[in-house]
This record gives C-alpha cells, structure tokens and sequence, in this order.
C-alpha cells in the first residue's frame, strides 16, 4: 500500500527551531520504510490547528480524493492530525486507513467498534484541549485585569513593554491624548472643531490619518483607561498603570460629553451622568435641568421606549443611598465574612502553591538548558554564535518565569488584605459618600458597581463581586431569621 505523511507543529516559532518536524519525518519514514509501504507525497505545516481550514491538511484531503490508487495517513499522534471534530468527520468519510504511529493503533473500516470509540474520545479531547487553550487565554487575561493590569493591547496614547508585559505611557502619542482631554474641558469645541484644533497645533494621529477621526477622538475622552482604570470583559478594574489625565478633567469632560447637542455643551454639572445607562436600550443617561431648579434625568436615545420618562435627581439620590446602606456589614457580621475570606484564602494558597511549584519545575528545565548550550560550547559541539543566541534565549525565558513566580508570591499574600480592606470600605461607604464632592461620590459609586442601569424610575446595579456579596448578605441575615435564632450563631 501507498501512504502519505503528515506532520504539524504548533507555532511558526518550533518550525524555526527546527526540532518537530523533522522529527516527525524521520519517525514517519522509518515506520513506513520497516512496515512496506511506498510513501507518495508529504503534507507538513506549522500553525494552529484550532479550526480545519488548515492548508496542507486541506490539499491532503484533496491529494486521497483525487488519486486512484488507495492510500492509507501516517501520522504521529491523534493530536497532529486533527484537532476538532469536523476534521475526523471528514476523514471518516474518505474511507482511508490511518496509522497512529505513536500511539501504535490503526484504524479502518475494520477497526474494532471499542478502538473507534476510544479513538473518537481522543478526538473529542483534543478539541476540548483547544477549547481549554481559549478558556486559559482568557483565564489569564482576567487574572491579570484583575491584578490592575490592562490585559491586550495597549490603547492610543500607551504602549506595551514587551520586557514586563505590561502597558506604559508613550512618549508621544500620549501628548495628544493630555491636549485632547484639556482642549474639550475648556467646553470650547465639539469633537469635529477639537479633531481640526489638535491638527492645527500639529498633533498627527498616524501615518495613514492625520487627523483623528471624530469617533475615536470621542472613544478616546470616554475611556477611564487615560486616569488610570479601564473595562476589560464588561466589568471596570481599578488599574495600576500610569494616568495621563487627571480624575478632575476625565469627570469634567464626561460630563460635557454626557450634555452636549451637535457640539453644543452645557456648563453645569450634573451629579450622576456618566454613571447610569437605560436598562431598555442601553444608551447612557442624560440629564437637564428644568425651571433653572429641578434636575430630571432620561434616556438619551431619541427612539427609546423610555424616552419620555423622566427621574428626579432626589430620587436617584435615595436608591444611591440605599445601595451604600445596604452594602454596611456590621461588626459581628464582618468577622464571619473575614472567616469565610480566611478559608476561601487556604484554596487560593493550594493554588499558589500548585502554580508555584509548576514554574519552579519550568525554571530547572531552563537552568539545564543553560547548563547543557554553555558545556557544548567549551566542547565545540556548537559554535559561539548558537550559544549567544540559545543563552540569550534562555536567560530571557528565565527572567519571565522568576517574574510570573514573584507575582504568585505577592498575589497569595495581598489577597486577604484586599479583602479586609473591601470589608473596610463596606462599612465605610456610606459616610464617605455624604462627606465627598461631586467627583470622588461618582469614583466611589463606580468602585463598587460597573454600570447602573435604569428601568422606569428603578436603579439596579451591575454589582462587583465583592460588593454583590455584601448586599446579598443581608439576604441570608433575613433567612435565619436574625442573629440569636440559630444556635450556631449565637447573640
């Protein structure tokens, strides 16, 4: 029988390295050369297989369509032929025999039913590890949101450190983004008079577009990214990075933006604009005054359902209120919630602890690496140029994982301090809210929940963990029937 070989890597990057596929050839050859098969042509790529629309896949298929003489797949591991479950489909319906030479399994039309069925599952697991590969992706990109990191890619105005993985403030770009917020806080410019302002002064947006466009110049005086936060995945992080702006100019130009009609802006300023969006279409909330004394807010969608209803700022006021009351734990109740931070904190030590140890075991791999180019190199067995590029290679590998492991250690120590501190701040809130001025009230209502959302005259809001748990402790108050009634929590 004739037979075609396949082998795939996973990144460009391994292809460069040259280890995989040639490795993958050589094992393929020999089993073809031991077992008798004539091998006609060879398939290999070095790229992700997370969907089937692969290239040399794809001409494989074509290649055992179109050819009259029967060919049978050699190919490595179930992992490097397929990766989701259309690709066994497709495979399924070629009729063609495929030997896994690793796994020591063949499989045909004659194959036992049990062999296809555990051949199935291995497909469904591979599919199921790229998934996985998606889910740790994000995983990792909330963690490190969470962390007070912004997860992607840095927003006009920063850029990414490649070396610490983490956003910084660009030289230049970001003078543009201090003189945008500075110029529309004046209240003397729309966003088409500002973009054409900014060009006059000989701000160049890029390359391509000289002058910023209207809509990102206005994404770009909306984003809390500028003072220091930022939205990743719907939900608003307190950020560690640099600000560019400061909190006073991003309130006040929220507000402009929050008033303005074509370009046209009001200077008063409104207490809760910016802060709440219509639960119906959800467009933010505008406010107006009416009778130059009484405050109404709305939708700001002309095409709303909700357009017509109007709120009053004492309103809004009283559930903002009551949201902050509601979030105070009382002292008995504060020691229960450390407790309970206290145990969840010993399965978040497990996982340190676990990840820890993970990258401890990546470090030895490198230091053996390191260990093993520079004896080659005292040998001969490389030249001196290999052993630069490998060792720089490999010292920069090393620097990362010390990093990662040293984020571990601090991560496991500052999470029951954070907590305590949310607990703090719970029991505080409502008294700094009533003591604060206009921008540090907003700051603090933004803190505890990432959007407001008002429907009819009712607010709700998009809680922060920590805070929704606080609420809904009142809840479990109310269920065992007050403090005293349960033996296990004694008055």
């Amino acid at each position: 029988m004739k037979a075609v070989i396949y082998a795939r890597v996973s990144s460009r990057e391994q292809e460069k390295e040259g280890f995989s596929i040639p490795a993958q050839l050589k094992l393929l050859q020999e089993y073809a050369d031991k077992n008798g098969l004539t091998v006609s042509t060879t398939f290999t790529e070095a790229e992700t297989a997370k969907s089937s629309g692969r290239e040399q896949f794809n001409k494989m298929l074509d290649f055992l369509k179109s050819t009259k003489e029967p060919h049978c797949i050699l190919v490595e591991k179930t992992d490097r032929l397929y990766r989701n479950f259309k690709d066994y489909v497709r495979l399924e319906e070629l009729d063609v025999e495929i030997h896994l030479v690793k796994e020591g399994e063949i499989l045909s039309k004659d194959a036992k039913s049990h062999e296809k069925f555990i051949h199935g599952i291995k497909v469904l697991m591979a599919k199921n590890y790229i998934d996985n590969l998606s889910e740790e992706v994000k995983k990792g990109q909330k963690e490190k949101a969470e962390q007070g990191h912004f997860p992607s890619v840095a927003p006009y105005g920063y850029k990414n450190n490649l070396e610490t993985h983490l956003i910084e403030v660009h030289p230049e770009t970001s003078t543009l983004v201090k003189r945008a917020f500075e110029l529309y806080a004046s209240q003397e410019f729309s966003l088409v008079t500002l973009r054409n302002k900014l060009f006059q002064e000989g701000f160049r947006y890029s390359s391509s577009l000289l002058r910023i466009p209207a809509t990102s110049l206005e994404r770009m005086l909306k984003n809390p990214i500028y003072i220091g936060d930022f939205y990743w995945a719907g939900k608003y992080y307190k950020g560690k990075h640099q600000p560019i702006v400061t909190v006073e100019h991003f309130e006040k130009v929220q507000s402009i933006l929050q008033n303005r009609y074509k370009g046209q802006t009001t200077k008063r300023e409104f207490q809760y604009t910016g802060l709440i969006s219509c639960a119906v279409c959800g467009r933010a909330i505008t406010a107006e005054l009416k009778k130059n004394r009484y405050i109404y807010y709305h939708c700001s969608n002309k095409e709303c359902s909700q357009r017509a209803k109007h709120v009053r700022e004492e309103k809004l006021e009283q559930q903002f209120l009551a949201l902050l009351k509601g979030i105070q734990i009382g002292k008995p109740d504060s020691e229960i919630v450390i407790k309970a931070l206290k145990e969840h904190h010993a399965e978040e030590k497990v996982f340190h602890k676990e990840s820890t140890s993970h990258v401890q075991a990546q470090l030895s791999k490198v230091q053996t690496k390191l260990d093993q180019i520079y004896e080659d190199k005292l040998e001969g067995i490389i030249p001196e140029e290999l052993w630069r590029r490998k060792h720089q290679q490999y010292v920069e590998e090393q620097q990362k994982l010390l990093k990662t492991l040293e984020e571990h250690k601090r991560g496991s120590v500052s999470y029951i301090e954070m907590g305590i501190q949310l607990i703090e701040l719970a029991e505080k809130a409502l008294v700094l809210y009533e003591h604060q001025n206009f921008t540090n009230r907003r700051r603090l209502l933004r803190f505890i929940s990432s959007n407001y959302l008002l429907e009819g005259e009712n607010l709700s809001p998009v809680w922060n963990p920590a805070f929704e748990y606080f609420y809904k402790f009142r809840d479990f108050e109310k269920w065992r029937g007050g403090r005293g009634s349960n033996p296990r929590h004694p008055a």
